[in-house]
């Protein structure tokens, strides 16, 4: 089958499985397919289309996607909680916890303003600094950090 020319009047075309764009076509400097594109980001790599402007992007093994912080802030909350704290202390601590919260969800953290948080949450509270300071180190390490702190307490209750 030939192809042929497009005329006002005569609106079948054959295009022999080709695309065909009439008109004035201005792709944006970006590159034109007539097909999907293939894109390759290589052997364990990302390849990431569209805006991404204002996204949290995470790769490899065992990360938090999005920055889920309240998995990271529960564990720190459920200590206060458990602490034998007069109620004052723990509204104090869990004040001082959701301040640091609400830092990190933020844009752009203040670091010297998080470092004076952490050390002064760290001279009140040796044991919930440690927490929080597993859990902003990853998952792993709030385990770890409560597995360490309960058997200390195990350790020191046995006769």
């Amino acid at each position: 089958m030939t192809e042929q020319t497009p005329k006002d009047n005569d609106k079948r075309l054959s295009t022999e499985g080709g695309a065909y764009v009439g008109g004035n076509v201005h792709t944006g400097g970006g590159d034109f397919v007539g097909r999907d594109k293939i894109v390759s980001a290589g052997e364990r790599g990302v390849a990431i289309g569209g805006n991404v402007s204002h996204s949290t992007i995470i790769t490899g093994d065992g990360n938090l996607v999005g920055g889920d912080l309240q998995q990271i802030f529960a564990p720190v909350y459920q200590a206060i909680e458990r602490s034998e704290r007069p109620a004052q202390e723990k509204a104090d601590l869990t004040a001082e916890v959701q301040e640091i919260a609400q830092a990190l969800q933020q844009p752009q953290v203040d670091e010297p303003w998080l470092a004076r948080r952490l050390r002064n949450l760290k001279r009140m509270a040796p044991d919930i600094a440690g927490v929080l300071l597993a859990g902003l180190s990853g998952p792993p390490a709030v385990v770890a950090e409560t597995v360490r702190k309960i058997a200390a307490k195990v350790k020191e209750s046995t006769p």
